[in-house]
C-alpha cells in the first residue's frame, strides 16, 4: 500500500536517489531539509513514515523522531545515519525510532528497513512482533547508568537479567536492547509469566506435538517464535518449578523439545529476563533454581523507582501529555505549578506506568485547559499532611515549639523504619532525607 513518507535530510548525497526510490517503490514524498521545517509538516499533515538523516547538525534528528512520535504517535520514524556505532542506534531509539539504516545504504535495505517498521505499526499487539523504538525519557544519574550499560552489551549475546519494581519499565528497556543489538531484524517475542496458567506454561514456552494435553494439533512455542531474535521472560520469579529445570537444559543445548516428544529443534536465541522480586530471597524460599538463576544473570541491568529520580518526572509527565493530546485529540498545554510539584513529591508505587495513567486521566478530562488540582485523583490530591486532622492546634497555655517539633520528627522516623522494614534507606527516601542525614538524626538519637 502507497504511504505517505517525509524525507527530514539536508545530506546532499541522499538527493535525489532516497526519494526517488521510494518513489519507485509507490510512495509519496515530501522532503524538509531542515528539523524545524520536518516538526512544523508533522504538525500540519499527515504522514505515515517519517525517514530522518540522524547526521543532521547538533543531534537534530534524534529530536525529529521524538517529535514524529510525539505529535503523530502514528508516524512511524525510520533513521538514516553514516555512523553505525551501537551509541548511535541506541540513540536513535532511544527516541522512538523503529529502525535505523546505515549511510550510504543500499535499496534492499532500505526497502526491507521500511517494510518491517510499516508492518510492525499496523499489527497491533501480538506476542511475537518487531521490537519498535520506544522513547526513554530521563536524565537522572541512574538511568544513565542503565542506558550506558544496554550500549556496552547491546551487540553481544550475553543473556540479561533486568530487575525493577513493577512499572519501572523493564520490557522496555528489554525492547532498546533487542533494537540496538545485532538481533534487531529478527522477533521479540515477549512471555509475561506471570500471567501464563501453570498447566500451559510448558507447552506455551517449549511447543506441543499433536494429541499432548488434549491438542489437536502441533504448534510451536515462545521459544522457537523467537529464533534469530530475543526471548524477554518477564517475572520469572513466577516460572513454575518443572519449568525451570527444562529451560535451563533448553539454554545450555540450544535446542527445544515440544510437550509430547518429537526431534529437537535448534534455537537461537537471545534471552532477556526481568523480576521485581529479590532473586537471592526467591532462592532461598526454593522457589527458583539457583543454576537457572546464574545462567539468566550474565549481566545484570538495575532499573531505579520512580521515587528515587524524581528530577525526571516533570520530563516524563509531559512527555505523556504531548503523545496522549495527539492519540486522544486533546490539546492541553501543560500542567499547573502545584499539580507539578504535587506529582514530583509523591511516591508513585507504580512507578512510570502509574505515572502515565494518571497523565492520561487527567489530560482527557482537562481537555482544552491546563492541567489543574481537581484533574488529579483524590489519593494524590490529598497526599500532604492535613493539619486540622493532625490535631496540631496550638493550646491556650502556648507549646514549646522545638520539642513539639523534635516529639514530631521522632514518631516520623520511627514511622518510616517501621514501614520500612528497618531499610534506612528507604525511610530516608520516604522522609525526603538524604541517608546520611538519616543516619546522623539516629546516631543523635542512639539509635543504633
Amino acid at each position: 500500500m502507497p504511504k505517505q513518507i517525509l524525507i527530514a535530510a539536508d545530506d546532499p548525497a541522499l538527493f535525489p536517489r532516497l526519494p526517488n526510490l521510494l518513489r519507485t517503490l509507490g510512495h509519496q514524498t515530501t522532503v524538509s531539509a531542515s528539523a524545524a521545517d520536518a516538526i512544523a509538516l508533522l504538525a500540519g499533515g499527515r504522514f505515515d513514515v517519517c525517514v530522518v538523516d540522524l547526521d543532521l547538525p547538533s543531534g537534530e534528528g534524534a529530536a525529529v523522531v521524538m517529535k514524529a512520535r510525539a505529535l503523530r504517535p502514528a508516524v512511524t520514524a525510520l533513521g538514516l545515519s553514516a555512523r553505525g556505532s551501537v551509541a548511535v542506534v541506541l540513540e536513535a531509539l532511544r527516541a522512538g525510532a523503529a529502525d535505523v539504516v546505515a549511510k550510504p545504504f543500499h535499496a534492499s535495505a532500505l526497502e526491507e528497513a521500511l517494510r518491517r517498521a510499516t508492518d510492525a505499526s499496523v499489527a497491533g499487539p501480538s506476542t511475537c512482533r518487531r521490537a519498535p523504538g520506544g522513547a526513554v525519557i530521563g536524565d537522572h544519574p541512574a538511568m544513565r547508568l542503565v542506558l550506558d550499560r544496554v550500549a556496552q552489551i547491546a551487540d553481544t549475546e550475553a543473556s540479561v537479567l533486568i530487575r525493577g519494581e513493577t512499572g519501572t519499565g523493564k520490557e522496555v528497556i528489554a525492547r532498546l536492547l533487542h533494537g540496538a543489538s545485532a538481533r534487531r531484524e529478527g522477533p521479540f517475542v515477549a512471555v509475561n509469566l506471570a500471567a501464563l496458567p501453570e498447566s500451559i506454561a510448558e507447552a506455551e514456552l517449549f511447543g506441543q506435538v499433536s494429541g499432548a494435553l488434549g491438542a489437536d494439533r502441533a504448534r510451536a512455542g515462545r521459544l522457537a517464535a523467537a529464533h534469530g531474535g530475543t526471548l524477554f521472560l518477564d517475572e520469572i520469579g513466577e516460572m513454575p518449578r518443572s519449568v525451570q529445570a527444562k529451560l535451563l537444559q533448553v539454554l545450555e543445548d540450544r535446542e527445544v523439545t515440544p510437550v509430547g516428544g518429537g526431534a529437537p529443534v535448534p534455537i537461537d536465541v537471545r534471552v532477556v529476563a526481568s523480576t521485581q522480586h529479590d532473586p537471592g530471597a526467591l532462592i532461598a524460599s526454593g522457589r527458583f533454581r539457583e543454576d537457572l538463576y546464574y545462567r539468566l544473570d550474565v549481566v545484570p541491568i538495575e532499573i531505579p523507582p520512580l521515587r528515587t529520580r524524581r528530577e525526571d518526572i516533570p520530563a516524563l509527565a509531559d512527555h505523556f501529555r504531548v503523545q496522549i493530546n495527539a492519540r486522544e485529540g486533546r490539546s492541553v498545554p501543560g500542567f499547573a505549578l502545584d499539580v507539578m510539584q504535587r506529582m514530583t513529591h509523591y511516591e508513585w508505587p507504580g512507578n512510570v506506568r502509574e505515572l502515565e495513567n494518571i497523565v492520561e486521566r487527567a489530560v482527557v478530562v482537562a481537555g482544552t485547559r491546563m492541567v489543574v488540582m481537581n484533574d488529579l485523583p483524590c489519593h494524590l490530591r490529598n497526599q500532604m499532611l492535613d493539619l486540622d486532622r493532625a490535631g496540631l492546634d496550638l493550646p491556650l497555655a502556648g507549646v514549646d515549639l522545638q520539642i513539639l517539633l523534635d516529639e514530631i520528627e521522632r514518631r516520623m522516623i520511627a514511622e518510616a523504619l517501621q514501614r520500612a522494614a528497618g531499610d534506612r534507606g528507604r525511610a530516608a527516601e520516604l522522609l525526603r532525607l538524604n541517608r546520611t542525614v538519616l543516619v546522623e538524626k539516629l546516631r543523635r538519637r542512639n539509635v543504633a
